[in-house]
């Protein structure tokens, strides 16, 4: 079983637990503490190192939740997600003289060469109210690539999402019970909204794109959360429609670092990431 599907388990029966020790509350405190995504956060990590990335280049690192590194984009400055930093490259302290923070004396410890060398990797997943959030979701997730590719265009960016085939049901949460709501998530909406901004080969792309992003699509009902991974896996469990025509393959996760460090190694020097 490889690590992500450990992390899963773990992820899994941490909300579980949360959920029958404190309801509703107990799921919205574990979650807003980050506990879970973190867990996510180290299976990329993970592969990151197993690809051959130096452990102390990764920001944080491995099992740690700081320090996040934060990014200057165009709009705003943010705490990273997963950031692998370059060696052989200096930092370039700088005051930003652009966008919406000009005029706030604010400053960029990293510069320009040192953040167009650096991997950043978004992690994020979406629990509930699914179908009330997508069209928001997408929007930030597209901005989010907006932002950095405005200032650095070969930057390479990664994104990863997981999200549930069956959400758990909160109506049931305070009676400590743990069920799920009969209602699929809209996972085709999901994979095509994450193949359009996928697999940015060139720094003169569409700038909202991502260089690669990974989908989880996750069941939860099951002992061992099910991890989809193929576009024929969704379609045998009636998630997907036959003659459904966009590869999940493109997305998974099991070739996620290897694609996105093949990316990196286009642009700029591998060498300076790995150990």
């Amino acid at each position: 079983m490889a690590f992500i599907d450990d992390q899963l388990l773990r992820f899994k029966t941490e909300l579980e637990a949360a959920i029958l020790a404190g309801g509703v509350k107990g799921k919205e405190s574990i979650i807003r503490s980050s506990a879970l995504i973190n867990l996510i956060h180290d299976a990329v990590k993970y592969e990151l190192i197993q690809n051959g990335i130096d452990p102390s280049q990764i920001y944080p690192h491995l099992g740690e939740t700081k320090p996040e590194m934060k990014i200057a984009g165009f709009l705003k400055q943010k705490d990273q997600d997963v950031c692998v930093a370059p060696k052989n490259i200096a930092r370039v302290k700088r005051r930003i003289s652009w966008g919406p923070l000009a005029n706030e004396n604010v400053t960029d410890i990293y510069g320009k060469e040192y953040t167009r060398n650096t991997l950043i990797i978004n992690v994020r997943s979406q629990m509930s109210s699914i179908a009330k959030n997508t069209d928001t979701l997408f929007e930030r997730t597209f901005a989010e690539a907006l932002n950095l590719h405005m200032m650095y265009r070969d930057a390479v960016l990664g994104e990863v999402y997981l999200i549930p085939v069956y959400e758990y049901d909160e109506a049931t949460m305070n009676e400590r019970r743990i069920t799920f709501k009969s209602h699929q998530t809209n996972v085709a909406k999901y994979i095509s909204f994450f193949t359009a901004i996928n697999g940015r080969t060139d720094p003169d792309d569409e700038l909202y794109k991502y260089e690669r992003c990974t989908l989880l699509i996750v069941d939860f009902k099951h002992k061992q959360p099910i991890l989809y991974r193929t576009t024929a896996q969704l379609v045998e469990a009636g998630l997907l429609p036959k003659g459904f025509s966009l590869a999940l393959e493109a997305l998974s996760f099991d070739t996620f670092s290897k694609d996105i460090l093949a990316s990196y190694a286009q642009r700029f020097d591998l060498n300076n990431l790995k150990v």
